[in-house]
């Protein structure tokens, strides 16, 4: 009974300790992931780091568990901090190397971070490599890398502090190349036949074993009932006395190792506090904030304390939320473990945030996703300079466009008259009497007009299209459609036009004053011009408000668009018999609407009437 009691006692103290050692390891390695994922978040979609000494400084300075930190484009090693002490590692590629290559690998499949070593380093000693495979737009990049020397991975467990003459440490791990298991602790004989525990740590696939000093003997335990006699007193006084020590020795040891676990999370706080991206860590099933840093408050414009008390939901754009909440699924059904996107959040004074988001798991519990970390970093600014780039190209396309429609016109008008000149021109040499050359120069005169005419307007048009300074003024828009009824009386009372201007009186626009005029004038006249005979002429002109659109309608002879839609706004296209059409009109028209930044449609059916709406920037 003895026996077993000393035993058990044995092994609670062990596992115990053991405990205790383990739970230093995995804040080690929690706090080394934390800082390869903050140096991961400093690539950008390019592909290039940016600030990563200031940041690998800052990642040291509060992190001491770890030596070094690293970034590993495409496996080969080229960036590293500190940089004197880990020079020789530059240029160093990962995956060509038969030490490192199996590891690198295995963690590239499993898209999780993993810990390679202990192994000898290029820059000397021994340490364990973290490595973290990085993804850009849905293809590996290469690794964000955390660096801890053996000596510092066995400082920071707390394995040094205790007491070795009962137990003593070993820590192991199966070689990848040669599949026997290594240890790297001193005391490496045989301690098979000992007690100890054992416990795995699968970040790493290493083995921790706590061995006791003694041997699993009963013989040792049991004496000749001669023997026990006589010694009883004084066992029974030693094992009492142990067995008060043990507890204070106990509580000793949980007391440093508690005091250092308050120190590892005070560094974790730092670093989660100061980080330059925004960290929040998030119930996954409910979505609401666990903790959150003061850069994801910032980003959202709410205070930390007003994010506790809702959900990333709640502050998610709607059209951005069903994507987010597909890949939440995932995640929770171990479909996934991460997903990086790109999406939109309501700031608390109601504008667009965007975001470069991503999600890893960060607590499982029976295989089930309890909470997770977000990283969000601000692309506000970026996707504002998308916008803006792409804005730039539709309009320089568009500019184009017209530019080359512009001198298909040209070409086609000045060759059409050049040719009538040249043919006359022909004529005249063969012209025998003084009537054939008056009737010639006659002819002359008629094409040197239209000529001058078709320059004029193509001189209008280039204003308008090379006019980049034009005045812009507060302009009353019913007041200049009322002058342009005023110029226009004449034609309205040889028509019997009813014209209904329905714009209300105080819609103002930003706008020139010639072109405006110019606009309203063609219009209305066209819609004059083209009045049906059969029908008391009807004009009407309405302003809708919400969408800064005037429209004019009318119940004229109307225009084909199915036939002539795609000309309607062409120079010198007519859609009828009228001898007064030029076809210069709408041309113009459209032109002084496009340099303003607006846009007109059209709407038109034969002998109903035609809406022109003009939209306004």
């Amino acid at each position: 009974m003895r026996y077993e009691i000393v035993k058990e006692n044995e092994r609670r103290e062990m596992h115990n300790v053991l405990t205790v050692v383990q739970q230093n390891f995995e804040q080690v390695l929690k706090s080394s992931y934390t800082s390869a994922l903050t140096m991961a978040m400093t690539i950008n979609d390019k592909g290039v780091p940016e600030n990563f000494e200031k940041i690998a400084k800052q990642l040291l300075d509060n992190n001491k568990s770890i030596d070094a930190v690293q970034l590993v484009p495409n496996g080969v090693i080229k960036y590293v901090y500190p940089y004197e002490e880990n020079k020789k590692v530059i240029n160093f590629n990962i995956l060509n190397s038969p030490q490192n290559r199996y590891e690198a690998r295995k963690s590239i499949k499993s898209k999780l971070m993993f810990f390679a070593g202990p192994l000898k380093l290029k820059q000397g000693g021994i340490g364990v490599v973290g490595r973290l495979p990085v993804y850009k737009n849905n293809r590996f990049w290469g690794f964000s890398a955390v660096v801890i020397r053996l000596e510092t991975l066995i400082k920071e467990s707390g394995i040094n502090t205790l007491d070795d003459s009962k137990y003593y440490f070993q820590f192991s791990k199966i070689n990848p190349n040669s599949y026997k298991e290594e240890f790297f602790l001193p005391e490496k004989k045989d301690f098979k036949h000992k007690p100890l525990l054992k416990v795995t740590i699968p970040d790493g696939e290493w083995n921790l074993y706590l061995i006791s000093r003694r041997q699993n003997n009963v013989i040792n335990q049991v004496y000749t009932s001669a023997t026990l006699g006589l010694l009883l007193s004084i066992m029974v006084g030693l094992w009492v006395t142990s067995l008060v020590k043990k507890p204070a020795e106990l509580q000793k040891l949980i007391e440093v190792q508690t005091e250092k676990i308050i120190k590892k999370e005070a560094e974790f706080g730092a670093i989660f506090d100061q980080a330059p991206v925004g960290i929040a860590k998030i119930d996954t099933d409910t979505g609401k904030f666990i903790t959150v840093n003061k850069a994801y408050a910032s980003i959202v414009g709410y205070t930390t304390e007003e994010l506790l008390i809702t959900n990333f939901q709640s502050i998610t754009y709607p059209e951005d939320l069903e994507e987010d909440l597909s890949n939440m699924e995932k995640l929770r059904n171990g479909q996934i473990e991460e997903f990086h996107i790109e999406k939109r959040y309501i700031h608390k004074s109601g504008k667009i945030v965007w975001v470069n988001l991503i999600v890893a798991v960060l607590w499982k519990e029976s295989n089930k996703v309890l909470n997770h970390i977000a990283i969000v970093e601000d692309i506000t600014d970026k996707k504002r300079a998308e916008e803006e780039l792409k804005q730039s190209f539709e309009l320089v396309s568009e500019q184009n466009k017209r530019l080359l429609n512009f001198s298909y016109i040209v070409s086609h008008n000045l060759r059409s008259h050049t040719s009538n000149i040249e043919l006359i021109s022909s004529l005249m040499e063969g012209v025998k009497s003084q009537e054939e050359q008056e009737e010639m120069v006659h002819l002359l005169k008629r094409v040197s007009k239209s000529l001058d005419e078709t320059m004029r307007n193509l001189n209008e048009v280039v204003n308008i299209r090379t006019n980049f300074n034009l005045t812009i003024e507060r302009l009353n828009l019913n007041d200049f459609i009322e002058r342009s009824i005023s110029v226009l009386e004449k034609q309205i009372k040889d028509k019997q036009v009813n014209i209904q201007n329905l714009v209300p009186k105080h819609i103002e626009i930003d706008y020139n004053v010639a072109y405006l005029e110019s606009i309203l004038y063609n219009f209305i006249s066209n819609a004059i011009r083209y009045s049906n005979p059969d029908k008391q002429p009807l004009i009407v002109l309405r302003f809708d408000e919400e969408k800064k659109a005037l429209s004019i309608s009318d119940n004229g002879i109307g225009i084909d668009l199915k036939r002539n839609g795609e000309n309607l706004f062409g120079m010198y296209k007519t859609f009828n018999n009228n001898p007064d059409a030029k076809g210069i009109g709408l041309f113009i028209s459209k032109n002084q609407i496009d340099a303003m930044g607006g846009r007109i449609e059209t709407e038109s059916e034969i002998n109903v009437g035609t809406t022109f709406t003009i939209y306004f920037k």
